[in-house]
């Protein structure tokens, strides 16, 4: 009996040990010159590359991949940013579990409700967001959550992002102030923030006062830690990880963004103090989209949406490009809002003439009674119309009658090859 527990307990503690090595990755130590161990430099290296982590540690770069036997690879990709390697060395280590945080993009942000902490985790970098006219000190997201702040109570407000893990480097961003109904419309920022910091420093962050890192020991070359008093609105890389508190008043709303610089998946919690108090007054969505669709067709293509709810809507803009890369879109169709709403409403319109030599791209946009533009970025859509070979030779609605391509409802396309198929447009 006692031999038979003995192997049971080994059986089981080989079957763990198999399960722990298949979820392992490797963290790559990258040795390089002092004057290049810099968060600019590990930024410009692996920004664009896919990875579980990267920090500077013990005067090294740590990069964490799920590749095994990379060392040259990973070589490969700092050399190719400028940066002279002298060593490469890596080691196995168990995978950490990534759970995915809601609000990674601008669009489903999160709306705080309360000073008190709070635990959060930004698991991926959702749609990039950050322009050369909103990022302000960042750069791109890398693993983001976005927030609402709408405060209740005006006064000063701090804030404070304390990574689980100490060796984490989280960076932040603060845009408004806004309104209620003007916030959503603003989401992702069109101008810069009103607070940043990208400081290479790990461990907690935020604005106000707080426990920073900042350059002291011999001849400055070494970090120390100590109170910090937030200053200045923004800081670069060099900064102490700790900027100046908001003056806030009654019914603003601010956008944060946390993003973790570091690539971890590692929870951070999140607290608020000073005399501000956030409160849980809705941010006013002007619509609530639910389906963005197109259907190709040898004549065209067919777009549709459908709101859940509206409020304030005036009309809706259908934008049309072969290169959204270029941010150059044409307007296709303004098609008139309901305004206020709380029903199911569908919407469509034909496009008649899309190209059939490049991949179509279409989008939508809101105008709202105020002005206000919003654009539904996250539910762009593609169409190939070079593939089609079969032509429309007549089209016909539900009861028999033959068409033109101005009927607006469902038809039913005969097409040359015998084929029909049903439209709604």
């Amino acid at each position: 009996m006692k031999y038979s527990l003995q192997l049971g307990a080994t059986i089981a503690l080989l079957l763990l040990l198999s399960a722990s090595l298949a979820n392992a990755q490797t963290n790559y130590k990258i040795s390089v010159p002092q004057s290049f161990l810099t968060k600019d430099f590990l930024a410009l290296a692996t920004d664009n590359i896919t990875n579980s982590g990267r920090h500077i540690e013990g005067g090294k770069f740590e990069l964490i991949l799920e590749q095994e036997h990379a060392e040259i690879y990973v070589r490969s990709i700092f050399e190719s940013a400028g940066i002279p390697v002298l060593n490469v060395s890596s080691t196995k280590e168990i995978a950490t579990f990534r759970e995915k945080a809601g609000g990674n993009n601008c669009e489903t942000a999160e709306l705080l409700c309360s000073n008190t902490s709070q635990t959060a985790n930004s698991g991926g970098a959702g749609t990039q967001e950050l322009t050369g006219a909103n990022q302000g000190c960042l750069g791109i997201e890398h693993q983001s959550s976005w927030y609402y702040l709408n405060v209740q109570t005006g006064g000063s407000l701090s804030m404070t992002i304390n990574p689980n893990n100490g060796s984490d480097d989280y960076d932040f961003a603060i845009w408004g102030p806004f309104t209620a109904a003007t916030a959503n419309a603003n989401c992702p920022p069109t101008t810069a923030p009103v607070r940043c910091s990208y400081s290479s420093c790990t461990g907690p962050t935020g604005i106000g006062n707080g426990n920073g890192c900042y350059s002291c020991g011999f001849f400055g070359l070494s970090t120390c830690y100590g109170a910090v008093t937030g200053t200045g609105t923004s800081e670069g890389a060099g900064g102490d990880s700790w900027v100046s508190a908001l003056t806030t008043s009654a019914n603003q709303i601010y956008i944060l963004l946390v993003d973790n610089f570091s690539n971890s998946g590692q929870a951070y919690s999140m607290s608020f103090g000073g005399s501000s108090v956030l409160g849980c007054t809705p941010v006013v969505l002007p619509v609530e989209l639910s389906a963005f669709t197109v259907s190709k067709t040898s004549k065209g293509n067919s777009l549709g949406w459908t709101t859940q709810s509206e409020d304030r809507s005036n009309y809706f803009t259908v934008e049309w490009t072969t290169d959204p890369a270029s941010g150059k879109w044409s307007e296709i169709a303004n098609v008139p809002a309901q305004g206020h709403s709380q029903d199911i409403q569908d919407y469509s319109i034909f496009h008649s003439n899309p190209s059939t030599s490049e991949i179509n791209y279409y989008r939508l946009n809101l105008t709202d009674l105020d002005g206000s533009r919003t654009t539904y970025d996250a539910y762009m859509l593609s169409a190939d119309n070079s593939k089609d070979s079969k032509k429309v030779e007549r089209v016909f609605n539900l009861i028999g009658q033959e068409v033109d391509d101005y009927y607006k409802g469902i038809v039913i396309y005969y097409y040359s090859d015998g084929t029909t198929e049903k439209v709604y447009r």
